[in-house]
């Protein structure tokens, strides 16, 4: 029986057919122990390097604290089922692609085992050709893009921790609900350091079922995100009913860059409402996110370093009728709950970073959207079944935080490491 839902009859057939296509595509399965292995299961040897031919392989930072294993897929998203465990006791964290956070860290007994399962997208450069182009316009990457594992035609999957068990691995191509980010460093999947944002917690604080696109850049504003061709390959990529959350100000407000400065009482509040409009267009939902605080502290309270910006976001969502989640009130209410001194915890660069959040910082920030999002009425978005109890005004101990340093995963060298943008002063 066909199921019609709000989209409407026609887009609830066409979903319905594509997720039947999808999920006849041919799973691929790997085993790392060979206890489960059967006649389609791939035996990965211990350590085995990627390898372009087969398709698969480890590619580990060297020296680095992760079991990175890759296997080549084309653009899309998938269901990914991962069994850990082993015969001595472990404790395994597992990421995706830029050190997107699929599970915190799992702790097995010797001889137990645990399956989960997770959807991941994979993207490519390639935007979709134009009548007017003589061949595919691609992303203009920057900076350390091209050594990540954004881009790279590959799903990742990195598992971390003093004791990592993984036993199996089986990747299917599927047909998921998209949740889609544009924004800026604060947002972006973070590789370097201990530098995170909270779009790259978000993927465990919602339904595996549910594909985090994160499209955000660091430095990025809304004129960069157009004319790099990032804001294009984001569209390219909405499907309907799929939501993207857009969050900038921080790089936007900056008088100090003028070719992509944009004032928040003229041309920002424009910028907003077109982003707005394009993912309309494209039958997407929009949800508009006030730019998260910088902890700059006078006595026990935070000023307001973007006055103006997160007013024209509210206004915005208010005249154009679109979901809203106020970043900057809840974490304005988080650093102030923590005070001062404390509330360096949650940032980065071992705790000196005013702007860019550390795990923690970045994990309970992620937990206030995705509790946020699946409140909004129209959305139907659902939070991980687990989603971790998160109050701004009631923050729970940084230095009790389930990712532990040993949990927290290496995936870029610091030679490779790209320059993080200056916080505004």
């Amino acid at each position: 029986m066909i199921k019609f839902d709000h989209r409407g009859p026609v887009l609830a057939v066409i979903a319905l057919s594509l997720s039947m296509i999808a999920s006849s595509a041919a799973a691929q399965s790997f085993t790392f122990t060979g206890k489960t292995a059967a006649s389609d299961t791939v035996q990965v040897a211990p350590g085995q390097p990627w390898d372009e031919t087969r398709g698969y392989g480890f590619t580990s930072l060297t020296g680095g604290n992760e079991q990175a294993f890759s296997v080549a897929a084309a653009p899309g998203d998938y269901r990914v089922t991962v069994t850990l465990g082993g015969r001595t006791a472990s404790r395994t964290s597992i990421w995706a692609e830029d050190r997107r956070l699929l599970a915190d860290p799992v702790d097995l007994k010797a001889g137990q085992t645990k399956t989960l399962s997770f959807t991941v997208n994979v993207r490519d450069t390639v935007l979709v050709e134009q009548e007017t182009d003589p061949s595919p316009p691609s992303v203009r990457l920057r900076g350390d893009d091209a050594l990540g594992r954004d881009w790279d035609g590959r799903l990742t999957l990195s598992f971390s921790g003093p004791s990592p068990a993984l036993d199996a691995i089986t990747v299917t191509p599927v047909q998921a609900r998209r949740v889609l980010l544009a924004g800026d460093s604060t947002v972006t999947d973070q590789a370097s350091g201990d530098y995170a944002s909270w779009g790259q917690m978000l993927p465990r604080m919602l339904s595996p079922d549910l594909s985090v696109a994160n499209h955000a850049r660091s430095g990025e504003t809304m004129k960069s995100f157009v004319t790099s061709l990032r804001w294009d390959k984001l569209l390219g990529d909405v499907r309907p009913n799929d939501v993207v959350l857009i969050q900038f100000a921080h790089n936007d407000e900056k008088k100090q860059w003028p070719r992509t400065y944009a004032a928040f009482d003229q041309s920002y509040p424009a910028w907003l409402s077109a982003f707005v409009a394009d993912v309309r267009q494209h039958g997407g939902l929009p949800v508009l996110v006030t730019p998260v605080a910088r902890r700059i502290f006078k006595g026990p309270v935070i000023e307001n370093s973007h006055a103006g910006y997160d007013d024209a976001v509210r206004d915005v969502a208010g005249r154009l009728n679109v979901p809203l989640i106020d970043l900057t009130r809840q974490t304005t209410q988080f650093y102030e709950a923590l005070g001062p001194e404390m509330a360096a915890w949650a940032f980065a660069d071992n705790h000196r970073e005013k702007t860019h959040h550390n795990a923690y910082g970045a994990y309970e920030i992620a937990c206030f959207v995705a509790r946020d999002l699946s409140a909004l009425p129209g959305l139907d978005i659902k939070a991980a079944s687990d989603l971790p109890a998160c109050d701004p005004v009631y923050p729970p101990d940084p230095k009790a935080f389930v990712i532990t340093p040993a949990d927290w995963p290496i995936m870029r060298a610091k030679v490779d490491q790209g320059a993080e943008p200056v916080p505004l002063k």
